[in-house]
């Protein structure tokens, strides 16, 4: 019998926008690390299609990949979109730095998502969003800002619709506030009152917020559609509040259950017994949270070049 000669694929052939949508499908690191090496074509579209590049989403990066190996490939992303990048969303690697590169490049930015970045500083955030004028949603979960930086964030950037700031109650904290004792503070509550009128959608989980600085948000923003107060221990809702809050049409109050919150790995306990401080382990289960269970390798760091741009490291992978 006469074999039958095995027809093999040019992948360079394909029509490109056939080839854009299977790209479209890929994640930052998959883009920049593997999708590069299959042919000059995919290498060129890759660098040239800037509609890659307006969604760059690295939420689950900062724990497959080295610290300083994630922020080249944020840079070289951003650097790809060529000014069009429109949401940015990543987690634990971000830093003063990289924000301020991102600033300097995407003035067209409307949707900004960070968690767990304890590099971001007040006074980074404060700088860099103000290259954001358009932003529309901006998200800090469980991030190192505190104090004023909300009024910062809404003089910046007056298109603000949702906003979200997470924080951790500990279990010293929560101890206070059962006794109503200190650990309130309406710092943020106020600036974000006194800045963000176009509000429409508020989560302010682990605030210490108080009755005082939730009421100044109520009559100051009155878009609100929806408000998620849980794990804000030191709100009394009476029947002012209550009452306040009736006109908000998605509402999470302080003792609700936090089941469908991306990060509820991260809140202490809301039990009784304060002697336990995470639901479960922090690590393990931050990977079956925010990540597929299926692993990823990556290439090392050896083509970094510390004398040039930080993501140059991923500029050489064809001679073309």
């Amino acid at each position: 019998m006469e074999e039958v000669e095995e027809e093999s694929r040019d992948w360079a052939e394909m029509p490109s926008d056939a080839l854009s949508a299977v790209l479209g499908k890929l994640d930052v690191a998959e883009l920049l690390t593997r999708a590069v090496l299959v042919c000059r074509a995919w290498r060129r579209l890759v660098d040239n299609d800037t509609t890659l590049w307006r969604r760059v989403d690295m939420t689950h990066h900062g724990d497959l990949l080295e610290t300083e190996e994630a922020e080249a490939m944020a840079r070289a992303a951003v650097d790809r979109a060529a000014g069009t990048l429109e949401a940015f969303w990543a987690d634990t690697f971000v830093t003063d730095g990289l924000l301020r590169y991102i600033s300097e490049r995407a003035l067209v930015l409307k949707s900004l998502q960070l968690s767990l970045c304890d590099n971001v500083s007040n006074e980074g955030l404060a700088e860099a969003i103000k290259g954001f004028p358009q932003l529309e949603e901006l998200d800090l979960t469980f991030c190192s800002v505190y104090g004023n930086v909300c009024e910062s964030v809404g003089k910046a950037c007056p298109q603000l619709k949702c906003f979200r700031l997470n924080e951790r109650w500990n279990v010293v904290e929560r101890g206070f506030a059962a006794y109503e004792e200190g650990m309130d503070d309406d710092t943020q509550a106020l600036g974000i009152a006194n800045s963000m009128p176009r509000l429409q959608d508020l989560q302010l989980i682990g605030s210490n917020l108080t009755n005082d600085g939730l009421m100044a948000i109520l009559v100051r923003c009155p878009h609100l559609q929806s408000l998620d107060i849980r794990q804000c221990f030191n709100l009394r809702m009476d029947d002012a509040m209550k009452s306040r809050c009736a006109r908000i049409a998605n509402l999470k109050l302080p003792h609700d259950p936090i089941t469908d919150f991306k990060y509820r790995a991260y809140i202490a306990s809301t039990g009784g017994d304060y002697g336990s401080d995470f639901e479960v382990d922090m690590y393990d289960d931050l990977l079956d949270v925010v990540t597929d269970d299926d692993d990823a390798e990556f290439d090392d760091m050896d083509d970094f070049d510390d004398a040039g741009s930080e993501s140059a490291m991923y500029d050489d992978v064809f001679d073309v």
